[in-house]
This record gives C-alpha cells, sequence and structure tokens, in this order.
C-alpha cells in the first residue's frame, strides 16, 4: 500500500480482488473516509462544495511532462491521480475538480489519461513512502 499525504488529507492505493486500484482518502480535519475512483459526470456534479476547473489546454502538456507513467504502463509505480498533477501546474489547492478540454496522455505509453487516472511522478511530489528510503 502507497501513502500519500496532502495538507488535505492522506491518500492511500488499494487495489480489490479484481486487482482495480482505487484511492482511500482520509480527511483529517473532518475525520472523513471516501474511496475514489473516476466519477461520471452526474455523480461529479452531484457532490456537494466542489468547484470545477477547466483545465486549458497549454496546461496539460505541462501536466503530461511531470509524470514518468501511468497506470496501464506503470501499474506498480502509478499511485496518485492524475488531477493531484493538474493541481500542481495550475496551483490550485482545496474542493477542486478538474475537467480536461484536451485529451491528455501518458509520455511514456501515449495511454489516455482522464483526470483520475493514477500516474507515477517525475518528480518533485514526494509521497511518505520516498521520503522513508
Amino acid at each position: 500500500m502507497t501513502v500519500t499525504s496532502t495538507p488535505e488529507a492522506k491518500f492511500f492505493t488499494v487495489r480489490s480482488t479484481e486487482g482495480k486500484k482505487y484511492l482511500l482518502r482520509y480527511d483529517e480535519r473532518a475525520d472523513e473516509w471516501t474511496l475514489q475512483s473516476g466519477f461520471d459526470g452526474d455523480a461529479l456534479l452531484a457532490r456537494p462544495s466542489i468547484e470545477l476547473i477547466s483545465v486549458e489546454p497549454k496546461a496539460i502538456p505541462e501536466a503530461e511532462s511531470k509524470i514518468a507513467g501511468c497506470e496501464s504502463c506503470r501499474p506498480e509505480q502509478a499511485d496518485i491521480p492524475f488531477d493531484r498533477i493538474l493541481a500542481d501546474v495550475l496551483d490550485k489547492r482545496g474542493p477542486f475538480e478538474f475537467l480536461l478540454t484536451e485529451a491528455a496522455r501518458c509520455p511514456n505509453c501515449r495511454a489516455d489519461l482522464s483526470e483520475k487516472s493514477l500516474v507515477e511522478p517525475q518528480g518533485g511530489m514526494k509521497t511518505e513512502d520516498s521520503v522513508r528510503t
């Protein structure tokens, strides 16, 4: 299990018995657990207190350049959602959901990326595992 921390929450990458990866999120301030995976449009809009941010086309290549691979080509290393990279590129923190205005692709295997695709960061984003080594 991989643990990633932000000021808002701790994220645990977990795998189902079918082999699918999910993000288990613990918000310490609210003492709340949520299971995150891809949302369809209706489910996303139904979430309260979430601001939707359109990711402009010029920001997508910058976000792509910050990842080494994705859940398709590096399933064991991909442990954070692509929207965490987008938040870093756009300097957005808080209850945001990002909507890509153009397709994003993994720079390693060229697989399509959604906002919730799991990726391996190229560098600059620390997880608790990388701090311990």
